[in-house]
């Protein structure tokens, strides 16, 4: 039985797909936005329901969307699409940070990262992988949610968590960071948005409408440049650092001192360069020259979304929009919890691994 087949047939017989994200507590009054997409994108391109399993486990389970492959720990891992920290706890002080390595008794299985970067960082001695295959299964939204809609503004300004005063589905950025003020002569044009969404499939979605509604996007949230990149629609990295002010290129390499995730993910994409508009956090930004930088450095990008659903470790089966319908009214996605207890998530974890044990056993 090869490793696929074996999380496979734990699939099949437990009736839906173990998966480990950075999903919200029973707590949370919100998702993080790319995160709350992991169980979603997965459930689209399986066909099955989602149990959501910890991070650290001997269940055997699978990993997608987020930068979360450096925090699985014991047990068997599939990681599909997966992004990956360089250290083993990136919020540590930079001068306490340890470089991550695959942790011991645990197998990790590598179908597809989010970029070379991860793929380099996650694999290590015992590491089963598939190399070259890149992509954030975010990526393949486009293929179930498609409606057309009107597009209202002619730029969307994407906030990181890190710009955000408080956790409010209403953006309230950090004072300091002054590019962020929008004149009031462009107020109907130039909108501010954030990740923070409220805890349901609906909201993921209506957050990629409001994305979309754009005709253009800025972003220093990694899936507010996912998005409209596998829509799209025209986007650029908005940047602090590393470069000089306004419109740069520069190579998706780690020297460069940029966000190692946004670096993955133009890597992943096959991009020798990728252009994005640095803008200090401090001084208020020119939002016509920004926009005219979009316009005159964006170009399409192109991923292997072939390659990259293939690469599941489970049996893909695509389901299939009826005409006319939304995708969250899929009785699929509205049966994903977004927010668990941690009771429910371990039992979930011992399930999973009693179930495996057993097909191990021929029971």
């Amino acid at each position: 039985m090869t490793h696929s087949s074996a999380l496979e047939t734990l699939v099949r017989r437990t009736g839906a797909v173990p998966l480990g994200w950075a999903g919200a507590t029973a707590a949370s009054a919100y998702v993080n936005f790319g995160d709350a997409l992991s169980p979603v994108m997965v459930a689209l391109c399986t066909g099955m329901p989602i149990a959501r399993v910890p991070f650290g486990s001997t269940a055997p389970r699978m990993a997608a969307v987020g930068t979360i492959g450096h925090g699985f720990a014991g047990g068997v891992v599939w990681y599909w699409g997966t992004g990956s920290s360089l250290w083993v706890n990136p919020f540590a002080p930079a001068e306490q940070r340890v470089a991550y390595t695959p942790p011991p008794n645990t197998e990790v299985h590598i179908c597809a990262t989010r970029g070379p970067i991860s793929a380099r960082v996650l694999s290590g001695q015992g590491v089963i992988a598939t190399p070259g295959v890149y992509g954030d299964p975010v990526w393949l939204l486009p293929w179930f949610h498609h409606k057309p809609v009107e597009q209202t503004h002619e730029l969307g300004v994407i906030l990181h968590l890190s710009d955000l005063t408080d956790r409010s589905t209403d953006v309230h950025f950090n004072p300091l960071h002054e590019r962020y003020v929008i004149p009031p002569e462009l107020a109907g044009s130039v909108k501010l948005i954030n990740t923070v969404t409220p805890v349901s499939v609906q909201a993921l979605f209506d957050k990629v409408d409001e994305i979309r509604a754009c005709k253009r996007i800025v972003s220093t949230s990694l899936h507010g440049l996912v998005i409209p990149e596998s829509y799209g629609i025209p986007c650029l990295y908005f940047g602090v650092r590393g470069a000089p002010a306004g419109l740069s290129r520069i190579a998706p390499e780690l020297d460069t001192g940029l966000d190692p995730r946004i670096l993955d993910l133009y890597a992943g994409l096959g991009q020798d360069t990728f252009a994005m508009y640095m803008q200090p956090r401090r001084k208020r930004t020119d939002w016509e020259a920004l926009i005219r930088a979009i316009d005159s450095a964006w170009a399409p990008a192109v991923l292997d979304e072939e390659a990259l659903l293939n690469a599941l470790p489970v049996t893909p089966a695509p389901i299939t929009v009826p005409d006319g319908a939304d995708v969250w009214d899929l009785e699929l996605l509205r049966g994903i919890t977004l927010a668990h207890g941690t009771d429910e998530v371990m039992d979930n974890a011992k399930r999973y691994a009693i179930t495996a044990r057993a097909i191990a056993r021929g029971a």
